[in-house]
């Protein structure tokens, strides 16, 4: 549980640990990039805005310069004139015509919608690149808290874990200790108990012996005057007050109804089979 390669406390909490500073490094890494890449896109705008304000001053000055062109090629037009050279075209200068101001005007509009088109792509980029920073900062900043909640448990388990291994430990030592204070105690009375194995069939026998001895000294004892006496006493001691009455015959209905406490008739009306009823 503690020490296990792959789903010990220990592993899981190095584990954990490791994809904390990962997360961290990549929070750090990404956050980096993210600046970096605003920096450029910030430059990038600068020189868009600037590039579509030269463009759309450019559109303007040569509109006006064409305009002007064309209306002095007007006014040469409707006034009486020498015949022009043969460069000349009608309504100007052909080198100064207005198609090729109209087709300048027109490439440079078309730069500047371009331009405009590509700031619009920029902040969308933007946009977008920023968005996708914040829900991946998101994402590891939950990641971030469910490894350090999960951290904190797992350390919780592995001092519980610890502390009941150490009482394990503990308990196990004592009873490691208690067995072999057993074994010793053991190894100590071995060769009494050898000794009581070794002799069991002889002691058996000797028992046996024991037993009959003793069954014969009671038998002697019984037999004695001095029992008798103590028999006999203890017998008299029994009969009480009706001792006198009971002496002559103790079968006789005198003293059944002496014992009894009950008057003769009375003990002979319920044991009609007694001796003198």
């Amino acid at each position: 549980m503690i020490e296990d390669p792959v789903t010990g406390l220990k592993v899981l909490i190095a584990n954990d640990e490791q994809s904390l500073v990962e997360n961290t490094e990549s929070q750090k890494t990404q956050t980096a990039d993210r600046t970096e890449e605003n920096l450029v896109y910030q430059k990038n705008i600068a020189n868009l805005v600037e590039a579509e304000t030269l463009l759309t001053r450019a559109v303007h000055v040569l509109k006006a310069y064409y305009s002007k062109i064309l209306e002095a090629g007007s006014l040469l037009a409707t006034n009486k004139q020498p015949a022009p050279p043969e460069t000349w075209e009608e309504g100007g200068y052909k080198g100064q015509s207005g198609k090729g101001g109209s087709d300048a005007i027109t490439m440079i509009e078309h730069i500047l919608k371009e331009t405009k088109g590509e700031e619009t792509q920029a902040h969308s980029d933007e946009m977008k690149a920023q968005h996708d920073y914040e829900d991946a900062m998101e994402d590891l900043k939950k990641e971030e808290k469910e490894l350090e909640e999960n951290l904190a448990k797992l350390k919780v388990e592995l001092a519980e874990a610890e502390e009941d291994l150490l009482g394990k430990q503990a308990e196990h030592k004592a009873t490691v200790a208690e067995k072999e204070a057993i074994e010793a105690y053991l190894l100590k009375i071995k060769p009494g108990c050898d000794f009581i194995t070794e002799n069991i069939e002889l002691r058996k026998a000797n028992r046996k012996d024991e037993e009959e001895a003793l069954k014969g000294a009671v038998k002697l004892l019984k037999e004695s005057p001095a029992y008798q006496t103590w028999v006999a006493e203890d017998h008299n001691e029994t009969l009480g007050d009706c001792l006198s009455i009971c002496a002559p015959d103790e079968e006789d209905v005198k003293c059944k109804a002496c014992l009894a406490k009950v008057s003769i008739p009375g003990y002979c009306a319920g044991h009609p089979g007694t001796k003198g009823c």
